[in-house]
């Protein structure tokens, strides 16, 4: 749910959306001869964020000490497209905002960067003119979902999330079919690669073309593994079932994508230490989208605790340069976006 403070927009109204990263963790049906395509699982997270703030100025202007020349570009066609499409009504003279971005989810590392910061931007405005649009809404006006609906679910419920995937020619966002908690004292390992991106742009776009058509029986099975492991044990609070159900699903979605990416997982070094993880017995294993973002479920803090200084000394015996890995631990953001209206 997405949690608003304050009153109606007014001229001295100044909008902050704060937008949790996510994790993608596997497409349900990538072959598509059901009449539906992709369908997609995944959790939002605590550990990144996207914060942008907006208020009316003299004139449009994007501001920020921690985006790049790149990322201010692309918030300022987000801000055309919203007043080309859902602010087409408003004056020329109310379209003039400055918009601040103070934190930003890391690009192209398997988070939903992009998603998130149009997600956050078009909901700014929208509560800054008061106008009424479902996060549905402002995804499709302003181009996301097109694949995936689970950066749209996370930003409006967090949690655990499966959508429906698309219908052919469709014109909205995939449907949400599963919101649920994980467990409070599930945590998750994050092995993030700084110096490796995710396949993305025109690279992706490219990759989803010439992909060879994805086996019918592949995606019946992580349909299966879906309906009956992952959710019982989701409700049943069985992070092994759980695990095992994830770790099979990334597998058959990875191996398919390895031409793309370079193998089963983007980044060779995280690749390594999510095998390693696996030789400990660890069964919750995963890449976040298109990486180079790994992923290891596990029951708490000490357990979290215990995997990190052991990933940690396998890659210091590994690698020469093992500082180039961080490891993070993050548990499900449960709430979504969080918006605050101050005048």
């Amino acid at each position: 749910m997405i949690s608003k403070k304050g009153n109606t927009a007014h001229p001295n109204t100044c909008v902050r959306v704060k937008a949790p990263a996510r994790l993608h963790l596997g497409f349900l049906d990538l072959n598509g001869d059901s009449g539906r395509k992709f369908g997609s699982i995944g959790i939002a997270i605590n550990t990144h964020h996207t914060i942008v703030k907006v208020e009316y100025a003299e004139s449009i202007n994007v501001i920020s000490q921690c985006a790049s020349s790149d990322t201010i570009r692309r918030a300022e066609a987000i801000i055309a497209q919203f007043y080309l499409s859902l602010g087409k009504t408003i004056s020329k003279a109310a379209q003039a905002i400055s918009l601040t971005i103070e934190q930003l989810i890391p690009e192209h590392s398997g988070f939903g960067s992009g998603t998130q910061l149009a997600l956050a931007i078009g909901t700014a405005l929208s509560v800054l003119h008061n106008l009424d649009f479902t996060t549905a809404e402002i995804a499709q006006q302003l181009g996301r979902g097109n694949r995936s609906g689970i950066g749209i679910a996370t930003f409006e419920h967090g949690g655990f999330v499966i959508d429906g995937g698309n219908k052919p020619n469709h014109t909205q966002p995939p449907p949400l079919l599963i919101h649920h908690q994980l467990p409070e004292t599930w945590r998750m390992v994050l092995i993030i690669d700084p110096h490796h991106q995710g396949v993305h742009g025109q690279q992706e776009k490219q990759a989803f073309s010439t992909l060879a058509k994805f086996p019918l029986e592949n995606s019946q099975a992580i349909c299966h593994l879906t309906l009956m492991q992952l959710l019982p044990a989701l409700m049943e609070k069985e992070l092994s079932q759980f695990g095992h159900a994830i770790t099979q699903i990334q597998m058959l979605i990875g191996d398919h994508f390895s031409s793309a990416q370079g193998g089963r997982y983007t980044s060779e070094k995280v690749a390594s230490l999510l095998e390693h993880a696996l030789t400990l017995g660890h069964t919750g294993i995963a890449q976040s989208s298109w990486g180079p973002t790994g992923v290891i479920f596990v029951e708490n803090d000490v357990e979290a605790k215990s995997l990190m200084t052991e990933l940690t000394t396998y890659a210091q015996s590994t690698f020469s340069d093992d500082n180039e890995l961080d490891l993070v631990l993050a548990q499900a953001n449960d709430c979504g976006a969080i918006i605050d209206i101050t005048s």
